[in-house]
């Protein structure tokens, strides 16, 4: 919600995820995270991008989900609203 609106945040995001897949030998992540790697420019692109999306291999690439309220009162509260 954050950096994904943002390329480079975003790009770097799923670069780090993948980078922590690798360490602990997490296949399936490390296979997630380089299919989102090549997603993030076609999502910038298009403008679609999942909001409340965690990134996870675990979650569908495509699904938007509901953020935290809590986290949402944090988020507009670091922006000043």
């Amino acid at each position: 919600m954050v950096g994904q609106i943002h390329f480079k945040l975003h790009w770097q995001t799923h670069a780090n995820m993948l980078g922590l897949a690798w360490r602990t030998c997490d296949w399936p992540e490390a296979t997630g995270q380089l299919i989102r790697l090549a997603l993030v420019p076609v999502g910038h692109l298009s403008g679609r991008l999942p909001l409340g999306n965690p990134g996870r291999a675990t979650v569908s690439a495509f699904k938007a989900m509901s953020v935290r309220p809590d986290l949402t009162a944090l988020i507009d509260r670091a922006r000043g609203n």
